[in-house]
């Protein structure tokens, strides 16, 4: 690995970090927070192999009980909570954005935001439904408690959608320097 992608790495790292610092709270225990698109973001950005591995010592943070989560939250037990299996979307989402991103020839910004509806808004949404459902009473609370998030979610995409096209159309060949 070159000092120039693992130092990419560390930045969107801190990127991923810093946008958990702006959450809003909610009644369900699941705060509306932007990290979830910029996980979904580091496959369009870094690729799917760096964008995974990045999310990979994020997670590895979390676990390790570094406050990197809304609240100053971190450690094993938050994997075991109402949003741990939030995380498993966390981790595969830039894999799978990456992914695709790779074999459509198009971009343009309705691929984007296709991509990021489907890998990042409702891939995400839809793995935090089995942490919800063992923290809830019956699977269909569950579900209506992660149907409210993917309006904001569909929003959230809207916005990441336009900063990964703008970052592919770049003259400057931006994704071409990060990815090495």
């Amino acid at each position: 690995m070159k000092t120039k992608q693992l130092t990419t790495m560390a930045m969107y790292l801190a990127l991923i970090i810093l946008s958990g610092l702006l959450f809003i709270p909610t009644p369900f225990g699941v705060p509306v927070v932007l990290q979830n698109m910029v996980c979904a973001l580091a496959g369009a950005v870094l690729g799917k192999k760096y964008g995974t591995l990045t999310v990979f010592v994020f997670l590895l943070c979390i676990a390790l009980g570094l406050p990197v989560l809304p609240g100053g939250r971190g450690g094993a037990a938050v994997f075991l909570g109402a949003t741990g299996s939030y995380f498993i979307g966390y981790l595969l989402s830039p894999y799978f954005v990456g992914l695709a991103l790779e074999k459509v020839k198009s971009r343009s910004y309705v691929t984007f935001l296709i991509v990021f509806v489907l890998f990042g808004a409702l891939f995400i949404n839809f793995s935090g439904l089995l942490g919800l459902y063992n923290n809830s009473e019956s699977f269909s609370a569950a579900f209506k408690t992660m149907i409210t998030f993917i309006p904001v979610d569909l929003v959230k995409s809207v916005a990441v959608a336009w900063v990964a096209q703008r970052l592919y159309v770049s003259k400057r060949g931006i994704l071409k320097e990060i990815r090495g």
